[in-house]
C-alpha cells in the first residue's frame, strides 16, 4: 500500500501524467484530482482512504500544508479498519481544501490554477487536472444556465457554445464536459464555537492559572453548552453585542454571570467575532441563517445567502472583496500562518487590526479555529494577565466532539447550544441534524427514493423540481430555503449540505471509474453511513438519507440506467448523452 505523502514526494512530473500514475512495484492506479470545502474536507479524506490508496490531505496555504488523516475503525457490521483494509486497491482521490468559492470556480473553468499550489516544499506545481469539486455554496438556477449557456460564476467567466474563449475566458463547460452533475454528499452543521478559557493569569511561582466559563447548562462530554437565543445571536454577530459581561447573555446563562466561581476578579471579557476570509461553503450556509434568523433585527447587515461576509476588505491575495450590505462588518484580515496573538501575529495591510462588533477574518475553517484558540500567555511578572474571548463560525471538524475522532487540530473548542424556531435550545448533535433535514425528498422522488416521472420535466419547465436540473438536487443558496432555519422542534438551526460537483462526461475510464467507484462505496457503505458508528457520524455529520442515496445512485451512479433519465456519469462516447464530440472531464 502506498505511502500517504508518496504522490507529493516526486517531482512535477508525477502529476503532468494526468489520471494516471504508477506505484513503483505495483499495479497503475487511477487518480482523479479535486478541490473545495474545507468543511467536510478531513472526512471526505478518510471516506476516500476507507475507500482505497490513501493519501493526504492538502489544506490552502502558502506555501500549502499537507496532513495526514487518521484512519477511521468501523466497529459495526461488517466491520471495517481503515488502515489495514481497503475497498479497492487501485484507485485514489486527490483533494485539497480551498474553499467552496475556489472549489466551484475550478470546477466551471477546468483550470487546475485556479486550484493553486500543491507543493509545500518544491515550488509552484498545479494539479493535473480537475475532475471534481465539493461546496456547500450550492449552484441554483442561474449558476446552471451560465454552466449551459455561458456567464460568469465565482469570478470565472466561461463563454457560450460554440464561441471561441477571449483573453482570461474559458471554453462553455457543458459543450466541452457534458451536464453538470450536483447532488448532496452529508448534513452539515455550522457550529458557533468558542474557547471556554476567558483570563490567564500569572501566579507568584511562575505558573498559569486559567479562568473558564460558568455555564449554567454545560453538557455531559464537556463539548459545550453555551446557549445562544437567535436574537442573541443576531446581536453578537451584528456587532451589537461586544463584552461577554452583556446582560443578554447573562440572561441566557440562567441569570448567572460567567464569572469562573474560583476568579478573584471582576468579569470583563471582550467578545471578538471570527470569521472565513475566503469565499466559502460555510459562509454560504452561515449568512443564509442569519438572512432568516435577523430578518427582522434592527440593523440586520445579512440580506441573503452570501460566500464572503459584509463589507469592504483586501484579502489574503491583495484582492479587494466587497459584499454590499447596510454595515460593514469586517475589521482584520489574519495570516493564518502566524501567531494568533502578540508580537507574532500579522495581519494583512488594509486590515490590520481588529475592531470591537467586527468580523477578524482567517482563511478556512482551520484558520477561524486557530484564531478562536485561547493561546495567548501573560506576562513574566505576578498577577500579569491576558483575557480573550472570540466566538465564531466553523464545522465540527475542529471542535468537540469532532475532534476526537480527527485526533487532530484540538484547539479544545466547545460549540453553542442555538435556539430553533420552536424555541428549543439544540446542540448539533446527530439527531438534531437528523431533524433538521427532515423529510425533504429528492427531485421525482416518492418516499422511498424511487423515480416518479413529472411530465414538466421534459419540457425544462425550471419551476418543476426535475432530476435533470442540477439545482434542484441541492437546497438552494436562499434565506427562504427549507434548511435556512429549519422548524422541528427538534433541530439544529444552522444546518446544510455539502454536496459534489461532477461532470457527466469523462475523458476515460481513468478518469470516471474511480469517481464512479468511490460514489457506489460511499452511499451504500455501513463504515460511511451508520448513523451512530459511521464515519460521518463520529465526526459531528449525518450520512444524507436513505431514499436521496438510491436517487443518487440509480440516477448517476449505477451504469445501468435503471429509470432510463439519461443522467448516468459516463465516459466519453460510450453514451448517447456522452458523444465523442466532448473533451470530457
Amino acid at each position: 500500500m502506498m505511502l500517504r505523502k508518496a504522490y507529493l514526494l516526486g517531482t512535477a512530473a508525477a502529476f503532468v501524467a494526468g489520471s494516471m500514475s504508477v506505484i513503483a512495484g505495483a499495479q497503475t492506479v487511477d487518480t482523479v484530482y479535486g478541490n473545495g470545502a474545507s468543511l467536510p474536507a478531513p472526512y471526505f479524506r478518510q471516506a476516500a482512504d476507507c475507500y482505497s490508496v490513501k493519501t493526504d490531505l492538502i489544506f490552502d496555504g502558502n506555501p500549502p500544508v499537507l496532513q495526514t488523516a487518521p484512519d477511521f475503525n468501523y466497529t459495526g457490521t461488517p466491520a471495517q479498519d481503515c488502515a489495514t483494509t481497503d475497498y479497492i486497491a487501485n484507485d485514489r482521490l486527490v483533494y485539497k481544501s480551498t474553499g467552496s468559492g475556489v472549489g466551484i470556480a475550478a470546477f466551471f473553468s477546468h483550470d487546475p490554477v485556479r486550484a493553486g499550489d500543491i507543493d509545500p516544499a518544491d515550488g509552484v506545481q498545479l494539479f493535473p487536472t480537475i475532475n471534481y469539486a465539493l461546496s456547500e455554496t450550492s449552484l441554483g438556477t442561474n449558476d446552471v444556465a451560465a454552466y449551459n449557456n455561458g456567464g460568469t460564476v465565482q469570478g470565472v467567466t466561461v463563454v457560450a457554445p460554440g464561441v471561441t474563449p477571449g483573453t482570461g475566458q474559458y471554453r462553455n463547460p457543458r459543450e466541452a464536459y457534458g451536464a453538470m452533475v450536483q447532488f448532496p454528499l452529508l448534513i452539515a452543521p455550522v457550529t458557533i464555537a468558542y474557547d471556554p478559557v476567558y483570563k490567564k493569569i500569572r501566579n507568584g511561582d511562575g505558573s498559569i492559572s486559567e479562568y473558564s466559563l460558568n455555564l449554567r447548562y454545560p453538557r455531559a462530554d464537556g463539548s459545550g453548552g453555551l446557549r445562544l437565543s437567535q436574537a442573541a445571536v443576531c446581536a453578537i454577530f451584528n456587532g451589537d453585542i461586544v463584552n461577554w459581561g452583556d446582560s443578554r447573555l447573562r440572561a441566557l446563562n440562567g441569570n448567572r454571570s460567567f464569572v469562573d466561581l474560583s476568579d478573584p476578579g471582576s468579569f470583563t471579557v471582550p467578545l471578538q467575532i471570527v470569521g472565513r476570509e475566503d469565499s466559502s461553503g460555510t459562509t454560504s450556509l452561515w449568512t443564509r441563517f442569519l438572512a432568516n434568523a435577523c430578518a427582522s433585527y434592527t440593523g440586520n447587515a445579512y440580506a441573503d445567502s452570501t460566500s464572503r461576509l459584509p463589507g469592504v476588505y483586501v484579502d489574503s491575495t491583495g484582492a479587494t472583496r466587497t459584499t454590499s450590505s447596510p454595515k460593514d462588518l469586517v475589521g482584520a484580515v489574519w495570516n493564518k500562518s502566524s501567531n494568533n496573538a502578540g508580537a507574532g501575529r500579522v495581519f494583512y495591510a488594509g486590515n490590520d487590526a481588529e475592531v470591537a462588533g467586527k468580523y477578524t477574518l482567517a482563511n478556512g475553517n482551520d484558520g477561524v479555529a486557530k484564531y478562536i484558540d485561547f493561546t495567548a500567555e501573560p506576562g513574566a511578572t505576578a498577577g500579569n494577565l491576558v483575557r480573550q474571548g472570540r466566538i465564531g463560525y466553523v464545522g465540527p471538524d475542529f471542535v468537540l466532539p469532532g475532534v476526537l475522532y480527527t485526533q487532530a487540530n484540538n484547539y479544545n473548542l466547545q460549540t453553542a447550544d442555538v435556539q430553533n424556531v420552536a424555541g428549543a435550545y439544540r446542540a448539533p448533535t446527530a439527531t438534531a441534524l437528523r431533524s433538521s433535514f427532515g423529510s425533504i425528498l429528492p427531485p421525482e422522488s416518492d418516499a422511498n427514493g424511487n423515480y416518479v416521472p413529472n411530465t414538466a420535466c421534459l419540457s425544462g419547465d425550471v419551476s418543476a423540481s426535475c432530476r435533470n436540473q442540477p439545482q434542484d438536487w441541492v437546497q438552494a443558496a436562499s434565506k427562504t430555503a427549507p434548511l435556512a432555519n429549519p422548524t422541528g422542534s427538534l433541530s439544529y438551526p444552522i444546518v446544510g449540505t455539502s454536496n459534489i460537483l461532477l461532470y457527466s462526461c469523462y475523458a476515460s475510464d481513468a478518469a470516471r471509474t474511480p469517481l464512479v467507484g468511490f460514489l457506489s462505496f460511499y452511499f451504500k457503505s455501513a463504515t460511511i453511513n451508520n448513523t451512530s458508528l459511521g464515519l460521518l457520524a463520529s465526526s459531528g455529520f449525518q450520512p444524507i438519507t436513505t431514499p436521496w442515496r438510491k436517487a443518487i445512485t440509480d440516477s448517476f451512479v449505477t451504469s445501468t440506467d435503471p429509470n432510463g433519465t439519461q443522467l448516468t456519469i459516463a465516459r466519453r462516447g460510450a453514451r448517447a448523452w456522452c458523444p465523442s464530440t466532448v473533451i470530457g472531464g
